[in-house]
């Protein structure tokens, strides 16, 4: 009983690492993290200078008012807060940036504040994240909660998959409220989510970590 205990929390040790988009990985590690959807597409490149902060270009493309909003964001991701339990993991993160904001061939400051918040064991998690960015007469909110149900129990080395549903708000974009069930897959050092919104818009992400 004791050795499984002891596998249980190794496994969720190395796991929530990727399981969830998490902003920070293991010291000197390098994360990719691409996303998609009908209003935004995003990349991010991280490097994590310690086991509890990193440093990433961020780029962000919404579309408002039927035009496009591009950020290119210098940013610094901090890990906050960690509870390691020896069934769960409780993760607070937050996120800081700045750079430039482009809408109708105007160029200006702009700036991103994030936070994140999750919950994890090997059988569920669940996930809230706020998100604000703001140029200098544009300003943006994005809040997101995620639930997920792992149907089974990989092995470490083994595909680990979730079924997850995603409830997202960003009120000054066209469509403020938008749910997604998504199936999310992933081994070792790689991840890629897919899903279709209850209106129909596909939506896809992916997280790799070198």
């Amino acid at each position: 009983m004791r050795t499984r205990l002891k596998y249980c929390y190794f496994v969720l040790a190395l796991v929530p690492e990727i399981a969830i988009a998490h902003p920070v990985s293991f010291k000197d590690g390098y994360g990719v993290m691409p996303g998609y959807s009908k209003e935004r597409q995003e990349l991010e490149l991280n490097y994590s200078l310690t086991s509890s902060s990193a440093i990433a270009l961020n780029t962000i493309k919404l579309d408002y008012e039927d035009q496009d909003l591009v950020f290119v964001l210098p940013q610094f991701n901090y890990k906050i807060f960690r509870q390691n339990e020896e069934d769960s993991q409780t993760n607070l993160y937050g996120s800081l940036g700045i750079g430039a904001g482009r809408y109708r061939d105007e160029t200006e400051v702009a700036g991103l504040a994030a936070f994140q918040a999750d919950y994890e064991t090997r059988r569920i998690y669940t996930l809230l994240s706020a998100e604000h960015l703001q140029t200098e007469g544009i300003s943006l909110n994005r809040v997101r909660y995620r639930l997920g149900v792992a149907p089974y129990l990989a092995d470490f080395e083994g595909i680990h998959t979730w079924l997850i549903a995603q409830v997202e708000f960003t009120p000054e974009l066209e469509e403020e409220l938008s749910v997604t069930p998504m199936l999310r897959f992933f081994y070792k050092n790689y991840l890629l989510e897919f899903g279709v919104s209850l209106k129909g818009d596909p939506v896809a992400a992916g997280i790799f970590h070198f």
